[in-house]
């Protein structure tokens, strides 16, 4: 059994079904794995939804404390979920996500 980062902010069970209830999301998450500073048109883009709706998914991904901010209204994976392996995953705790399969 593999030990949890300690800097890693776990979220509740409520929190992370709600962040991950959502297939759109799922597409947010891996693509901000790959990559950082991405914009919401680019991201809404890539999740197949609006820029609004994607403005939308974002929000509340932010609030969570899954994403950041950075300069210009770019979105990036928060520190604290970033893979430092280089894998497309992110360790949320209690539950880890492997994006290597498209």
């Amino acid at each position: 059994m593999s030990e949890t980062n300690p800097t890693t902010p776990v979220l509740s069970r409520t929190q992370l079904s709600l962040l991950l209830g959502n297939p759109a999301r799922w597409i947010a998450l891996r693509e901000l794995c790959k990559e950082t500073g991405l914009p919401v048109n680019e991201l809404g883009r890539r999740m197949g939804m609006s820029q609004n709706s994607a403005s939308k998914q974002m929000t509340l991904m932010l609030k969570l404390g899954v994403v950041t901010t950075m300069y210009g209204r770019l979105y990036s994976l928060a520190p604290a979920y970033r893979s430092t392996s280089g894998k497309l995953e992110i360790d949320f705790g209690h539950c880890l996500l492997r994006f290597d399969r498209p």
